[in-house]
């Protein structure tokens, strides 16, 4: 079963869940202390299954400094299944299943460095829940669940509230049931400014991609609307005010396409259409990111072995090489934006370490820090700012 290949949200897949007695339960709950106030700054989790190591980077000299240790955050024997931070990164919530396949939710408050603390403010047991997605706001968390029949789907999505003390409790109504169907529906993520949520299926003829307006006071989730429905097998990027519909190298032989559109439902037709005649990157493409600006292409080029960056042009209706680019990296996409868009987070094939960029979005600039962070292959990263 393919995940999509998309950029809000981390993807999962989850199993539906009742809020009665076979539902949620609180394992265990601890107060929380008051947070100590501190000024912003960039984190960088290096995440190894349940083993968490936290840095802190200096956005003048792009160095890292290990904030401390390694802290585990599962029990033995157990599989991390996704660790995903608050928007201010007052806490991480964990997700994880143990060896007799039981999901579990955890919630950890962190301190003024990021670093996790021990032990879980709260344990919830949650029935085969395998995707987070937090709102802009840290006030809500959406989930998918997925429970199959004779080889049917059925996907839910559930919204969980964020109390002050960053603890979650479920909603007791569903947001909304899709399916049976082949193909289970997935939860895409929430948009940049939280006001939408996306989700796709998967039709006969092609995946199609819909949006569900977020009420912010509340976190619940409008009607569906049928936002987009690419050409052909596409993999589709969601930013602010584009849409990036491009043919990934596993859905296409060269030459391929980069196309840009308006982000609204069912447009028309694309802003800018890109092949290797307007910029080689865009015929080789293999995986394409938008900065958080939204005006800047990340497009790793398999044949060049380099992520080119690629300013947008709406006026002009072109894109554009900068000169910048990242060394080819060792994961897909295997880099990272911080929050702002000004640091770049990138996994090397080189040496199997993450190095940190600088990002001058007026020139589309990179600029390399001088220390990376060894990894393990079976790593990951995930950078988040503190407030």
């Amino acid at each position: 079963m393919r995940f999509p290949r998309l950029t809000i949200g981390l993807i999962a897949f989850a199993v539906a869940l009742s809020f009665g007695c076979q539902g949620l339960s609180k394992d265990e709950t601890y107060s929380l202390p008051a947070p100590t106030p501190a000024a912003a700054r960039e984190i960088l989790y290096v995440v190894d299954n349940g083993e968490v190591t936290t840095y802190t980077i200096d956005t003048e000299d792009l160095a890292p400094f290990m904030a401390g240790g390694l802290v585990n955050l599962l029990p033995t024997s157990s599989a991390l299944l996704q660790l995903l931070p608050s928007p201010d990164d007052h806490f991480l919530y964990v997700l994880w299943s143990d060896n007799g396949q039981q999901e579990h939710l955890a919630t950890y408050a962190t301190d003024v460095s990021g670093i996790p603390q021990l032990p879980a403010l709260q344990i919830l047991n949650v029935s085969s829940v395998s995707q987070l997605n937090i709102h802009p706001s840290g006030e809500f968390v959406y989930a998918m669940q997925l429970t199959s029949s004779s080889k049917m789907y059925t996907t839910t999505i559930l919204l969980f509230d964020v109390l002050p003390s960053g603890m979650l409790e479920p909603n007791p109504h569903v947001q909304g049931e899709y399916g049976p169907s082949v193909m289970p529906t997935l939860l895409y993520g929430v948009g940049p400014d939280g006001t939408e949520l996306y989700l796709q299926s998967d039709e006969a003829n092609g995946p199609l991609y819909w949006e569900r307006k977020v009420n912010g006071d509340d976190g619940t989730l409008a009607a569906n609307v049928l936002l987009f429905r690419p050409p052909g097998d596409d993999s589709v990027v969601f930013g602010r005010t584009l849409i990036i519909d491009y043919q990934n190298e596993m859905d296409c032989p060269q030459p391929r396409y980069v196309d840009v559109l308006p982000n609204q439902p069912q447009p028309p037709g694309p802003l800018i259409q890109c092949r290797s005649a307007m910029l080689a990157a865009c015929g080789a493409a293999s995986n394409v990111q938008l900065d958080p600006s939204g005006m800047y292409l990340f497009l790793t080029d398999t044949e060049a072995q380099q992520v080119r960056v690629a300013k947008i042009n709406l006026s002009r209706h072109a894109i554009t090489d900068t000169g910048s680019f990242l060394p080819f990296s060792a994961q897909t996409p295997g880099f990272s934006f911080s929050p702002d868009g000004t640091l770049v987070y990138a996994f090397l094939a080189s040496d199997l370490s993450v190095h940190i960029f600088g990002f001058d979005r007026t020139s589309g600039r990179l600029v390399e820090g001088p220390t990376p962070i060894p990894m393990s292959a079976s790593a990951g990263f995930l950078p988040v700012r503190r407030r």
